[in-house]
């Protein structure tokens, strides 16, 4: 197999990835889905410095992505495209600007999963303000001091949670360079393994994922469950003196914000945006319809793959399937079969 052919197949797994995995994951109610997602993207970057000479193949890759992420789902949301082009740029950075073939990969774990983190408590704070923050310290202190589990100094606790969420994926990142790093060597003692001729191409069934609406934040679980908490709290401050006489007038008024900057950016600064965007990867995709032609073909022969390596790794139980499934898929996208 050619390095081309192997990196067409990576960009139709992290294509794949992008479009899918965290719709799957979001099926299975698998929390921290942007940690799998970011996770994946920071291997398959690796995988294509790695196994590409060219100094451009990175961003090249990473514009299929987002082509075949606009084809494939078209309403996918902002954030996500920003996302992808920012993990290609920093994979640019460390692969090809710096050169450090050795740290680039556990580097762009660390910074693709900071920035992916990050981004999110941005979103947070930008449609709810502090008083969302605000609002978790005081839930949680309140309910710790009703279980005698902390003395009458409130503690800050929204920091707390910020900490460790940007731990989890910081660690993640990390530990998806680690494995970027071992695969080549997976691929290298495991290729006997496998019996090309069991890999079968099979018809590809396409399913509308385009009509699948983009969900609001508070049709969300995460917005559901703070809606919850702020209720709760409006209904406390009435029942109880332990809580600041404003604090219903805060939550009340950063609903109404919330409300209002969703509107204004679903309904007056997206479309422009996403108008922007579609333009850029309408043209970016006349430009490589040669290779998103590669792509879509090789489109039966990779399900194929994934429905082998699912089959082949029953043998194992959770998350040693997993590693078992994910090193078929990776040895059948990389060796010469």
């Amino acid at each position: 197999m050619s390095n081309s052919n192997a990196i067409t197949k990576l960009i139709i797994l992290w294509a794949f990835s992008e479009s899918a995995l965290g719709g799957l994951l979001h099926a299975f109610r698998i929390p921290l889905t942007g940690l799998f997602v970011g996770g994946s993207a920071v291997i398959f970057i690796s995988l294509i410095a790695h196994y590409s000479n060219n100094k451009t193949s990175i961003i090249k890759a990473t514009l299929l992505v987002l082509i075949i992420k606009f084809i494939v789902s078209p309403y996918t949301p902002l954030p996500a495209y920003f996302s992808v082009f920012a993990e290609g740029l920093l994979g640019l950075f460390f692969f090809n600007i710096l050169n450090l073939k050795k740290t680039a990969p556990i580097l762009l774990g660390f910074f693709a999963l900071l920035f992916s983190s990050f981004q999110k408590i941005f979103v947070y704070t930008i449609l709810f303000g502090m008083t969302f923050w605000e609002s978790i310290d005081v839930f949680i202190n309140f309910v710790f001091r009703q279980l005698s589990i902390t003395s009458q100094i409130d503690i800050s606790f929204s920091y707390i949670i910020i900490s460790i969420y940007i731990f989890i994926h910081i660690f993640g990142g990390v530990l998806a360079g680690i494995v970027a790093k071992r695969i080549p060597n997976w691929v290298n003692n495991f290729s006997h393994q496998i019996d090309f001729s069991k890999i079968v191409p099979v018809e590809v069934e396409l399913k509308e994922n385009n009509k699948r609406k983009k969900k609001f934040w508070y049709q969300k679980a995460s917005g559901i469950v703070f809606i919850v908490i702020a209720l709760v709290l409006i209904i406390l401050s009435y029942i109880t003196t332990a809580f600041d006489s404003n604090l219903p007038i805060k939550i009340i008024i950063m609903f109404i914000r919330s409300i209002v900057i969703t509107a204004i950016w679903f309904f007056l600064f997206a479309p422009f945006v996403m108008k922007a965007i579609q333009r850029v990867l309408s043209k970016k995709k006349s430009e490589y319809t040669t290779e998103v032609e590669n792509i879509v073909n090789l489109l039966p022969e990779m399900r194929a793959a994934v429905k082998y390596s699912w089959s082949e790794s029953d043998k194992k139980n959770g998350l040693k399937r997993i590693k078992l499934f994910l090193s078929y898929i990776f040895v059948i996208t990389l060796s010469e079969g």
